[in-house]
This record gives C-alpha cells, structure tokens and sequence, in this order.
C-alpha cells in the first residue's frame, strides 16, 4: 500500500511536471500569431526563384529571411538580394568554400594561403564593405555525421576560419558556422571567438544536436557566441528519424523543458531559422514556430526571439 501510495506521488510529480513546463503564456500566444518573424536559415536556391518565396514569407508573417547559398559558382545571393530589397539577409562565401572543398579538399578549404580562399577573401570584404553581405557562411567546419560528399571535419580555428573570422569583426559582421559538437571542435570554436571578441559567430541550428547544457556552458563563457535555432523542429526535423529525441528542441505540443529555460535566461542570443527544402516545409515550419515556440516564452522573450534580436544584430530596416 506505501509502495503504490509513493508511486502514485511521483508520477503525479512528474505530470505536474510536465504540465509545468509546457504551460501557454496567454499574452505570448497572441503575440506569437502575427508578431514577424526574421528567419535566420534561408537559403537562395536557383530552384526556388525569389519572387515565389516572398509568396511564402508573406503568407507567414516573416518579415525578413536570409543566409549563405549552397549553389551557383559565384554569389548566388545575388538574385534574392535584388528582389528582397532590405528584407533579405545575405551572406557570402558558402558556395564557394563548398566548391574549394568538393575540388580540392578539405585542407584548401582551411588553408589561408590557397588562392582561391584568397580570392574569395577579396570578395567577401568587398561586399562587407559595401553592405552587400552581412557576413559569411554557413560554414561547414564539422558535420561529419552526414553521408555523401559534403560530410566533412575540419578545424573551427584553422587559419582561413580565422582570416574570414576578423574580416567580418572588422566590419561588424557574423560568421555563421555549422558545427557538430565534437570535443574537439567545441575546444576550436572556444578559441575561435576567445582570439577576436569584436568578431561574432552564429552556430547554426544550435550545434544540430547539443544539448541544452553545453550550449549554455558556452554562451555564457563567449558573449560573441549565438545561436540559431533551424532544423531542430518538425518538420524539417523528421519525427521518423532515429535520432530525433536528441536533436528536437520544440516541436507544436511545446518547447523542452532545459530549452525553454536556457532560452528565457539568455533570450539575447537565440534566433529562429527554418532551413527547409520547398514550400510545405517551409510553412509548417513557421506554423510550429509559431505554434510550438513563441506561445510557450515570456512576451518579451518571444518578440526578441521572433525578430528583435535579428532586428538589432544585422540592423534590419
């Protein structure tokens, strides 16, 4: 009879529990249903023109959009800047670090010396200079968990990561990085953003399955260190993956419990990102954003997290 009583408490514990922890601020939820949002992981695609894209970001309510481009050999941004005006939010050098990789390897990629890497170096200060470009990336310095020819690990700090790194602290720009969180490569990022702190790095779907932990450790020890929450949510994030439990961080049913109390102690340094593949993903991905996040943050959390830390960091009009 004690048994069952004790057990009956500690599941009652843990209901509470989680109830708790997927409680609906009610000021939130209204705020979340057409507060704009700023999606700091879309990539121009030729495959998508942009013009049908602001079709999708204006039935959506984001306001703006942007990130590297993994195809065309020569800024392939350049098509959705012209349509976007000051909606867009580009960055250079993702396609043409992928070119250096697929052609010469993963040591060019990171060699400050290889010519290419020099003539993109050029490139890039130029458009930073101009305005043209808010920063550079996304850069692959570590998903080694993926299959296929782009799968790769390389050095978060390596001499080129570094030239581009205070290139973009010289004009108040991001790096943006994808980096899985290998013991090795966290030490290299540490040390990255530690070796220039006018320099900033945004890591890209939150280290794509860190822990809610780690990732505090870390933002807490390097304020030029943020983060961008894509990926980490249906349905980009498939529930059918073997993995997903480990890399969800919300998903329409509400936000995970270490996530949400990470997010609302440092609610400066997280943005939202999609980084989906066509059009259905792209507004189920704002639906549970907007759905599954925002409603479940406290008002002012949810507004710097759905554009305003955006707002402030890339200065979007």
């Amino acid at each position: 009879m004690i048994r069952l009583f004790i057990a009956t408490m500690f599941i009652s514990f843990i209901a509470v529990s989680i109830l708790k922890a997927a409680e609906i601020n009610p000021e939130s939820a209204k705020i979340a249903k057409d507060v704009p949002i700023a999606d700091l992981h879309l990539h121009p695609d030729p495959q998508f023109p942009a013009v049908d894209v602001i079709k999708w970001m204006d039935r959506n309510g984001v306001r703006w959009a942007g990130a590297g481009a993994k195809r065309g050999r020569r800024k392939p941004w350049e098509q959705y800047a012209a349509h976007f005006g000051n909606r867009f939010i580009a960055f250079g050098g993702q396609s043409e670090l992928n070119i250096i990789y697929l052609k010469q390897g993963i040591k060019a990629m990171h060699d400050a010396e290889n010519a290419d890497i020099k003539r993109l170096f050029t490139a890039a200060e130029s458009d930073l200079k101009a305005g043209r470009i808010n920063g550079i990336g996304e850069i692959f310095a570590n998903n080694n968990t993926r299959r296929g020819k782009f799968g790769r690990k390389g050095k978060t700090d390596s001499a080129a990561m570094r030239l581009f790194f205070n290139l973009v602290a010289q004009y108040d720009g991001f790096l943006t990085i994808h980096m899985n969180e290998d013991h090795d490569s966290v030490e290299q990022l540490q040390a990255l953003v530690a070796s220039n702190r006018k320099g900033r790095v945004l890591w890209n779907h939150c280290g794509s399955s860190s822990e809610a932990e780690s990732i505090g450790r870390l933002l807490k020890n390097n304020p030029n260190l943020y983060c961008e929450i894509s990926f980490r949510y249906p349905p980009v994030l498939n529930p059918n993956w073997r993995n997903y439990s480990d890399r969800k961080i919300f998903d329409e049913d509400g936000v995970e419990e270490d996530w949400l109390k990470l997010i609302e102690e440092l609610p400066d340094r997280f943005l939202v990102g999609t980084d989906s593949h066509n059009e259905e993903e792209y507004d189920g991905a704002i639906k549970t954003v907007r759905s599954g996040l925002l409603p479940y943050l406290r008002p002012a959390t949810a507004k710097m997290v759905a554009f305003e830390n955006a707002k402030k960091l890339f200065d979007l009009k």
